[in-house]
């Protein structure tokens, strides 16, 4: 397609096999982890925005998240959504997510193909989602596809790649997950980690109209002096 994203191919360090297990067991204790601190104080913040952006949609709108996690949107909201929708392709994230807000409708699911009709939901929210996608450009797809015309996305995104993210997580997670895992954090994160934040801006332009973009903590229009990204945007469609 004339135009269209293709993530930059990049050499990879390969965790270990032990090392995936030993992480894929500890993922629920780093989430928890992340939100505490600096670092998760910006994090938090950055839910608040999104959130306050959702308030139109929250009464009556349907709101569909991608990434739903463990729930920390909702928790960090202040926003409670009629009608909310938290999908994840992890059964294990909807059950805690269940636990602590049995009354939310989750749907297992893949993000790749979303389960909803065409032009259905009133608001996206992906949170803190996008960096972790192989294959974002697909699931942008069907974002547009289900998203209505005059809906918006609504978007977090770590300001990965950028010099203060970067010193951010030498100094907090990897030395937290290598000394506590005996891991090799760095291979876990590129592995993990499969867009930077400039590459999801690029995939976001090709289907979507950025209205306003925020960047937290400091305002400057940049992200290597800011730990989040968060932006509000709206479908583009073919004159």
């Amino acid at each position: 397609m004339k135009g269209h994203f293709i993530p930059e191919m990049k050499e990879r360090k390969i965790p270990s096999e032990r090392d995936q297990k030993i992480y894929q067991k500890a993922k629920e204790d780093l989430l928890d982890f992340l939100y505490g601190g600096i670092t998760g104080r910006f994090q938090i913040a950055g839910h608040r925005l999104i959130s306050k952006w959702a308030q139109p949609y929250a009464s009556g709108g349907f709101v569909l998240e991608i990434g739903s996690g463990h729930g920390h949107h909702l928790k960090y909201s202040k926003q409670e959504y009629k009608h909310y929708i938290g999908l994840d392709l992890e059964s294990r994230f909807l059950s805690n997510l269940h636990h602590r807000y049995p009354e939310a409708c989750l749907v297992n699911g893949d993000a790749y193909a979303l389960p909803f009709r065409d032009k259905s939901m009133d608001c996206i929210l992906a949170v803190y989602t996008f960096e972790h996608l192989r294959s974002l450009p697909r699931c942008l797809d069907e974002i547009h596809r289900i998203l209505k015309p005059d809906g918006r996305l609504l978007v977090g995104l770590p300001a990965e790649g950028g010099l203060l993210y970067g010193l951010g997580r030498h100094l907090s997670s990897r030395p937290y997950m290598q000394r506590k895992y005996g891991i090799d954090y760095d291979a876990i994160v590129q592995w993990e980690h499969w867009n930077t934040c400039n590459e999801c801006i690029a995939a976001l332009h090709d289907k979507f109209k950025i209205l306003k973009v925020r960047y937290i903590p400091f305002l400057i229009p940049s992200i290597h002096f800011n730990i989040i990204l968060i932006m509000k945007l709206i479908p583009k469609y073919e004159a």
